[in-house]
């Protein structure tokens, strides 16, 4: 609990997404996976292991981006950084540990933002009593990038917004928060493909609740996004019980696309 209240207190981040549980959701990541490490090492493995086959098929030099970088657990930095002329990590909250990852590679570049462009609006918009807002990511400077990778982002980018709405806004629809995460996901799709030659994303894409090894409830993760088959699959033990719940387990089924290149307009 120490080393959290540490992060928390010490860890540079903007105040919207600090209110917003942004910085928060990254501690807490932090602390489950030194809990769950061996839990968490096929998963773990598994995405180093298809990123590094998606770096692969990018032409070497150029820019590569990580939206979700977050704590670079998934992420094998130093191929990326090796294989391209410029990386560029992309997150609400960069931890320490992050930062220190970043600073050995001179082409490493850390860039605080938020890819859905949707955060601001919406907090004006919960202030004011005004419609939810369209996402509009950002336009990003510089050439086009040869290599984008979407980091178990996909899945996440409602769940904060839908918080807040929840809190602030409890007498929303239900159908316009589900317009508003869904476009959410959709857009994020599509700005991938708009900003990358070659469109990478890995996400998880049900949860699932076991009990004594039986899949006791599911649930979809993305939101209505209509995706092709994953070109690589495989599950993550997010929360082996008694992590989240006593009796019960929570696994996570993710898929991955070396190249979603065909944007899908929200």
């Amino acid at each position: 609990m120490l080393r959290e209240a540490f992060e928390y207190l010490t860890t540079p981040c903007p105040p919207l997404a600090r209110r917003y549980g942004y910085l928060a959701e990254a501690v807490a990541l932090g602390a489950r996976h030194r809990r769950q490490r061996r839990a968490w090492a096929p998963h773990v493995d598994a995405c180093r292991r298809f990123v590094q086959e998606a770096a692969e098929r990018a032409p070497r030099g150029g820019r590569a981006l990580v939206a979700g970088s977050g704590l670079l657990i998934e992420v094998p930095l130093p191929l990326l950084a090796e294989r391209f002329g410029e990386v560029v990590l992309v997150d609400m909250v960069h931890t320490h540990t992050a930062r220190l990852q970043a600073r050995r590679h001179p082409n490493v570049r850390l860039l605080t933002l938020d890819v859905t462009g949707a955060l601001a609006p919406l907090d004006t918009a919960l202030s004011d009593g005004s419609p939810l807002p369209l996402p509009s990511p950002p336009n990003l400077p510089g050439e086009r990038f040869a290599f984008a990778l979407s980091c178990n982002l996909l899945s996440q980018l409602p769940l904060l917004p839908l918080d807040a709405i929840d809190r602030k806004a409890p007498n929303t629809p239900e159908a316009e928060r589900d317009r508003f995460a869904r476009t959410l996901a959709q857009t994020h799709r599509s700005w991938l493909s708009r900003i990358a030659e070659q469109a990478t994303l890995f996400t998880d894409t049900e949860s699932l609740w076991m009990e004594s090894g039986a899949v006791q409830e599911r649930e979809t993760s993305l939101w209505g996004l209509d995706l092709p088959s994953p070109d690589r699959a495989w599950d993550w033990d997010i929360a082996p019980a008694p992590e989240e719940n006593r009796w019960r387990s929570l696994r996570h089924r993710v898929g991955a696309w070396f190249n979603l290149a065909t944007p899908t307009e929200p």
